[in-house]
């Protein structure tokens, strides 16, 4: 697709991600890290991410679902690939046919997993188990008699047990409980013990480094390896590691106008000029994944400025208030780059928390419709 056709596009610099591969694996150590490319690798593009992150020595990576770890299979990755998903038994001969590592989320789940395998063919699992996240795991007293049942399953490969914290971004109190939880519940198996064990996640490793790579040999890293911060909190860990966001959302400018004191733009009516102003509209909207709630409070960069999104955000364009004509806004031009995040634009946590949001939703939340350029 070229520019002339989609003024908008995503622009991917696999060289930030690349180096925020080294710098994590760096940290990890001697841990492995666990590339989670969920989600179009947070909207980054997964098949492209992948294959970086294969060069630079990450080599084992994570999804949400079983569509996503085909699409890498189909793209010819042929690295261990875990579906964070819980599964539903019609979707285990797929996990099998393509050799993806299924999430065993409960007792009942691995009773499926274990007679599936011992029939139609052989799976691998990572067991989870919950340590006060309350979304998916078993309960902590099931987890040595369901670790030890699919051990003893025949064409069940336990690979992993693992955890996953709910406040390693915000509460660390919290997270390090998690954390000795499940070193205690890791260390209860004994020789039931698999070869891998997983906890720490990214913001884990930027915050409390000297702890993330125990009681575990892979690091989870998801938005970090994308320089994204998801709270505010994490942002100081993420700048001293030098993470760098590897995203820059651009659109043109497809139209300029005035409006005069008192007349309104956009649906509702709900920005009106408090004098002469001039408008420039952007071909960039929420179907193409830009949060609707940025009416009246985000921002687009033009010419190394910021300028205020001016009324609601449409399906399909956005306008930007210029100021006074004979301001900043006789600068701008017809085609003229517009940055709605990244370099030459408003942060992306600024922006982020402007929608009422977080930077994953940002980038992951791109349409089909914005092209990926790298």
């Amino acid at each position: 697709m070229t520019d002339l056709a989609s003024p908008t596009r995503a622009e991917i610099d696999l060289g930030a991600i690349r180096h925020n591969a080294r710098t994590l694996l760096a940290l990890a150590g001697p841990a492995d890290v666990l590339g989670v490319v969920k989600a179009n690798a947070y909207g980054h593009g997964a098949v492209a991410v992948t294959r970086a992150l294969q060069e630079e020595g990450i080599g084992r990576f994570a999804v949400a679902t079983v569509p996503e770890g085909i699409e890498l299979r189909e793209a010819g990755i042929d690295a261990p690939i875990l579906v964070f998903a819980a599964p539903l038994p019609d979707a285990l001969p797929a996990y099998a046919r393509h050799a993806l590592a299924v999430t065993v989320s409960s007792r009942e789940v691995a009773e499926t997993v274990a007679a599936f395998a011992e029939t139609t063919g052989p799976l691998r699992a990572h067991v989870q188990v919950d340590t006060g996240m309350h979304r998916l795991g078993l309960r902590p007293d099931d987890l040595t008699d369901t670790v030890r049942l699919l051990t003893d399953a025949p064409g069940v490969e336990v690979d992993a047990v693992w955890t996953h914290f709910a406040t390693a971004d915000g509460d660390l109190g919290y997270a390090r409980q998690q954390h000795e939880d499940f070193r205690a519940l890791v260390d209860r198996l004994g020789s039931l013990r698999p070869p891998l064990v997983h906890a720490s996640n990214g913001p884990f490793l930027l915050r409390c480094p000297a702890d993330a790579a125990r009681p575990g040999t892979l690091v989870r890293c998801g938005g970090v390896l994308y320089g994204l911060a998801s709270s505010r909190e994490l942002r100081p860990a993420l700048q001293a590691a030098d993470l760098r966001p590897a995203m820059r959302l651009t659109t043109r400018v497809v139209h300029l106008q005035t409006v005069q004191a008192g007349e309104s733009v956009s649906y509702g009516r709900l920005w009106t000029a408090p004098g002469s102003r001039r408008i420039a509209t952007l071909p960039l909207g929420y179907a193409d994944g830009l949060p609707r709630t940025l009416t009246n409070r985000g921002h687009a960069g033009l010419h190394g400025r910021l300028f205020p999104i001016a009324g609601r955000v449409c399906m399909d364009m956005l306008m930007v208030d210029l100021g006074p004509p004979e301001g900043a806004a006789a600068t701008v031009s017809l085609g003229d780059e517009a940055v709605l995040f990244g370099s030459g634009g408003p942060d992306i946590q600024d922006q982020a928390e402007a929608a009422g949001t977080m930077p994953y939703e940002m980038t992951c939340a791109l349409s089909p419709r914005v092209p990926r350029v790298s």
